[in-house]
């Protein structure tokens, strides 16, 4: 896979497209992967290069499968833009907004997670509830394959879960409503708002494939170059390779990416 630090030229003639956009995954990403949710740490030098790209880019965002006003509280960034729950939830004004055709959806996933209750007493599996979607967590379980199975097995029983969209990710199963908005679109959307000329998505898991293939489809036009990039590590989907232009290997090496973008858009 084309490693990034041996392509900065490339890189560099993009970043300095004006408008330009960085736009970022948060676990996996700039935040180590941690045994639950809670214990994740975005990286202080992620944070602090973040900062400063927020006065040196026309756009630095974060979309990610947490509530919007949760990455809020990890980044502590006032000049990001935070997106939440895939896309479907954005943080505007001190307040989350959800589009119209997902707003149906928080009783159904209410009702889902009720109907999954059973699944607690699976040791190491937690229920995530966020609102608009919900994340069964299984990194914990001394038998994860198996408990991956019963999951699954409890979500086709389930008559409320089977109205929602499942996705998978790394030791986790997203619950989603069944819209056609996700990382993808609100990478898209922000593309458009912003009236980007260039732009980076970093992202490490199956969860960020749509935006990875939002930034190519928007790179189709001419008025637009940006680049995907895949964080590698051990749990690395294996068919990240085929969606992403380069790679990063673990929030280490995001570390230092961030550095030099920092540097280089002063130039």
């Amino acid at each position: 896979m084309p490693y990034v630090f041996e392509h900065l030229d490339l890189i560099g003639e993009a970043l300095r497209r004006s408008p330009f956009g960085l736009i970022t995954d948060v676990d996996g990403t700039i935040s180590k992967t941690a045994p639950t949710p809670q214990q994740a740490k975005v990286s202080p030098l992620c944070r602090q290069y973040l900062s400063a790209l927020c006065n040196q880019l026309a756009l630095v965002a974060a979309i990610s499968g947490r509530p919007a006003m949760e990455v809020r509280d990890m980044m502590k960034i006032d000049g990001m833009v935070y997106i939440g729950n895939h896309g479907l939830e954005r943080w505007t004004g001190g307040q989350s907004e959800f589009p119209r055709e997902a707003q149906n959806y928080f009783e159904v996933v209410k009702a889902a997670i009720e109907e999954l209750t059973p699944l607690l007493s699976i040791e190491g599996v937690s229920i995530q509830d966020k609102g608009i979607t919900a994340t069964i967590h299984y990194r914990l379980c001394p038998e994860p394959q198996s408990a991956e199975r019963d999951i699954l097995s409890a979500l086709e029983n389930s008559p409320h879960a089977r109205r929602l969209e499942i996705m998978q990710e790394k030791m986790a199963i997203d619950l989603l409503p069944p819209v056609k908005v996700n990382k993808g679109t609100a990478t898209l959307d922000l593309i458009q708002r912003y009236n980007l000329q260039g732009g980076i998505y970093l992202g490490d898991d199956q969860t960020d494939f749509d935006a990875f293939r939002a930034i190519h489809r928007a790179s189709l036009n001419s008025d637009f170059k940006g680049f995907a990039i895949g964080i590698t590590g051990q749990e690395m989907p294996q068919e990240l390779e085929a969606e992403v232009d380069f790679t990063l290997n673990g929030v280490e090496d995001v570390e230092r990416f961030l550095n030099w973008m920092s540097q280089t858009a002063l130039e």
